[in-house]
């Protein structure tokens, strides 16, 4: 019966394929002969569904496969909103999106499912003419999809890429720079999910201010979704000559709704990509996950490591750092041979990943990339060690928790991975644990530092300043760029490689 009803759920949506030229891809008629003829609850929900999208009603269509997928259990009910969402992506509709994305978290998506979901999202950034963002998010290991899936990816992979190779995806207008920095204001929330890391910023910005023993004055303006634009303008009334924040993507996008209205330089503590048209105040700056993986990437290249597997869990931000290696591999000559998605959630399904991706590779693998957070990588670095004893492991700084705990990460020994100079200061100083979030205090004080030189970053494009984040360089698309130190786990403790 299960087979039955998947099969079911499988025809009504290929033939709601089959009315959208765009989302026809890989959807073959043959799939429609194997489905069964059992009715089941639901039917006429998404013939009407089905109906409407043949007319090109498409957001009606959406909406009504949404309303119909209340009737099915996991995972079909989950395919069916999917369905919608997709729909809407096509449409260019935002905010339905999201609506239906919201309620197919990546936690209850099997594998399939957690392929479309990804695949949606690129569509969407498509849709909104954001190429860089589609190709970033598409699903990177097609084996595991369904072909139809797979042909759907691949269509606007091939979109996505005529895309960004035409014109410049993006305008840069001339930059605002200050001619000097006196009195910087922070627009940080002081409540809610993100209070505790704000204020952690927040210190790490006093912290840079008393040791350089700047007469530069910070003003902390309590910031929220629905506050942004209001904040930024009293700061500026206030005499501030550059605002520093906020930290939330969300806020970012509300200031850019108005350009018009940002007069003194913006140092955002996130990035907008998919920004078409980039303020002459807006300089961004952030911990880009997809920064230290392209750094490892270059590292391992350098090492003459050039045919690499990639471990990564099941998850947007695993998909994220993936295509970053991916892409940056590539560039410099490597080839990646195994892509081997593992569940977000710790597993024991782990070893069966780790045996596949050796089995898949059959010694040839020079290096692992490993996308993991610290209990991720506490898992899986053991299992790596015993399938493949004398292959190194690489890693991004997120598998370090940023409190020591030689017991348990004793277990990282031998990775190699990126982490910024403050992490491994304050450890040498016995100060680590001091913060609760060290990263984010370490953000602070870079956030500081580039604030105070801006007039002099800005203009002289080749100034590299060693921050605590890593050394720090400003791009031409004004977004701060970060190089972070290479280390490495003994009896448990990070330390400098070569050190």
């Amino acid at each position: 019966m299960q087979k039955k009803f998947s099969n079911r759920i499988r025809q009504y949506l290929c033939i709601a394929l089959l009315s959208v030229p765009f989302l026809l891809q890989g959807c073959s008629p043959s799939s429609l002969t194997d489905a069964s003829d059992t009715a089941i609850q639901g039917d006429v929900s998404i013939e009407q569904a089905n109906a409407l999208l043949t007319k090109g009603k498409k957001r009606e269509a959406a909406q009504t496969y949404y309303a119909a997928a209340a009737r099915y259990p996991s995972p079909q009910r989950e395919r069916v909103i999917l369905q919608a969402a997709e729909i809407a992506a096509s449409i260019g509709d935002v905010n339905l999106t999201n609506s239906y994305l919201a309620k197919t978290p990546v936690s209850a998506l099997d594998g399939e499912n957690r392929g479309r979901l990804a695949y949606v999202k690129a569509l969407l950034a498509l849709q909104q003419n954001n190429p860089t963002l589609a190709l970033r998010t598409l699903p990177t290991n097609l084996d595991s999809l369904s072909p139809a899936l797979r042909e759907k990816v691949k269509h606007v992979q091939q979109r996505a890429q005529a895309m960004a190779g035409g014109a410049a995806a993006q305008t840069i207008q001339q930059a605002i720079v200050p001619t000097s920095v006196n009195r910087i204001a922070a627009l940080l929330p002081q409540s809610g999910s993100l209070g505790g890391v704000s204020q952690e910023i927040y210190r790490g910005i006093e912290a840079a201010r008393n040791n350089l023993a700047s007469d530069a004055s910070v003003r902390m303006y309590d910031v929220n979704a629905s506050g942004a634009l209001t904040q930024y303008q009293r700061a500026v009334a206030d005499g501030a000559d550059i605002i520093v924040g906020p930290l939330d993507k969300e806020s970012l996008a509300q200031l850019l709704t108005q350009p018009q209205i940002l007069t003194k330089p913006l140092l955002s503590l996130n990035y907008l990509t998919n920004s078409r048209n980039i303020p002459g105040a807006l300089y961004q700056f952030g911990l880009l996950p997809e920064d230290e993986a392209r750094q490892v990437a270059e590292f391992a290249s350098a090492r003459g490591q050039r045919t690499a597997i990639i471990m990564a869990p099941a998850s947007s931000w695993g998909e994220r750092l993936a295509n970053a290696f991916h892409t940056a591999y590539q560039a410099k000559g490597g080839q990646v041979i195994n892509i081997q998605q593992y569940p977000d959630n710790p597993s024991n399904a782990y070893m069966q990943n780790v045996q596949n991706a050796m089995a898949a590779t059959q010694g040839r693998a020079s290096m692992v990339f490993l996308a993991a957070s610290p209990s991720q990588a506490r898992l899986m670095r053991p299992l790596l060690a015993a399938q493949a004893p004398g292959v190194p492991v690489y890693a991004t700084s997120h598998i370090f928790s940023g409190r020591i705990d030689p017991g348990k990460d004793a277990d990282l020994d031998g990775i190699i991975y990126t982490e910024i100079p403050w992490v491994i200061e304050a450890l040498q100083a016995g100060s680590l644990n001091n913060s609760a979030f060290p990263r984010m205090y370490a953000l602070g004080m870079d956030a500081f530092l580039i604030a105070k030189n801006l007039p002099s970053i800005a203009r002289n494009p080749n100034t590299q300043v060693n921050g605590k984040t890593g050394s720090i360089r400003l791009a031409r698309n004004r977004e701060i760029q970060r190089k972070l130190l290479m280390a490495t786990f003994i009896n448990g403790v990070p330390q400098a490689l070569g050190q």
